[in-house]
């Protein structure tokens, strides 16, 4: 019986295998199992009932492994794995950040996480150096001392913890930000108001792209809303009432025009947002507080390449702390 129970396992493994780069499957399939277990019956579960479990998820995984995903965007996956788990930063908290991709002459893909504007100076840089599916994370204020609070000019976890609480009432979230700003024109790393002003053809190269993009589309708006929607289930693992509660933001060409079109590293794309969002009554827009939020709300963005199909970028912004 040893010898069947280990070669029961083995097959088992084999084929859960595929699951490894989808997370949310594999946990989902072991709360199916919890759910279906009787503790106070001692009831164990037949071969056949784990394998139907298994066979139900195989539509997710099949869904993940059809998606074509870039080279930058599957490192960029694996390097928001490898700053939660290295930092504790969150998906979530991540919406504090600027994320940039870069391939490097070796293969590997450099991943940076730069505060956003007004808080780079205190956050500081993490970076990503991905190879071999592993993300190895290092932070610029690796080693410097962290003081409690806002006070120090330097914040990690403990901060961004507090910034997202704080984030859900607009009556705080303006502390962090005027106390970041602060501590950067303190130390003479404030931006200066000419960084910040496009030159003068900006906005016609702009149109540009965005026309070129449009014209170079092979597939349907249909066929890549419905990419960026799987890509958005699967490498969030979203729950069944969070799917139902996608809301399209992307508007079709025929009302738009070319808004929706772009060129991402040189490459053609069709921006696809979803929103997921709780109810919101009158009194929580006129006091802006967000305290009903729920985890992974927020807005969703995916750049589908419009000649192939692959996702070519993403996003996900949690709305908080003014960023959205």
């Amino acid at each position: 019986m040893k010898k069947n129970k280990e070669t029961l396992q083995a097959a088992m493994d084999r084929r859960l295998s595929f699951l490894d780069d989808v997370p949310s499957c594999r946990a989902a399939l072991r709360y199916r199992i919890a759910q279906e277990e009787e503790p106070a019956m001692k009831k164990k579960l037949s071969v056949g009932l784990v394998f139907a479990m298994v066979l139900a998820l195989l539509s997710v995984a099949a869904l993940a492994a059809s998606l074509l995903i870039s080279p930058r965007v599957s490192a960029a996956r694996i390097a928001d794995r490898g700053l939660e788990e290295t930092y504790g930063i969150t998906e979530e908290m991540q919406t504090f950040f600027f994320r940039q991709e870069e391939e490097l002459p070796d293969g590997a893909v450099r991943v940076t996480y730069t505060g956003v504007s007004g808080l780079d100076y205190v956050l500081g840089t993490y970076t990503a150096i991905v190879r071999d599916g592993k993300a190895e994370v290092t932070w610029s204020h690796d080693g410097k001392e962290i003081s409690a609070g806002y006070e120090g000019n330097v914040w990690g976890l403990e901060q961004l913890k507090q910034m997202m609480t704080d984030s859900a009432s607009e009556k705080r979230k303006m502390a962090f930000l005027l106390k970041a700003a602060a501590h950067a024109e303190k130390n003479g790393t404030a931006e200066s108001e000419e960084s910040s002003v496009a030159d003068e053809h900006y906005f016609e190269r702009l149109e540009a792209e965005k026309t070129a993009a449009l014209e170079a589309r092979k597939l349907s708006e249909e066929e890549m809303i419905e990419t960026a929607r799987e890509f958005i289930i699967t490498s969030y693992g979203l729950e069944e009432e969070q799917i139902a509660g996608l809301e399209l933001y992307t508007t079709p060409a025929e009302e738009s025009g070319n808004l929706w079109y772009e060129m991402v590293n040189g490459t053609p794309c069709f921006q696809v947002e979803y929103l997921l969002y709780p109810p919101v009554s009158v009194k929580d827009l006129e006091t802006g507080d967000l305290k009903d939020r729920r985890p992974k709300d927020g807005y969703y963005k995916v750049y589908i390449n419009v000649e192939t199909g692959a996702v070519e970028q993403y996003e996900y912004n949690s709305a908080l702390g003014g960023i959205g």
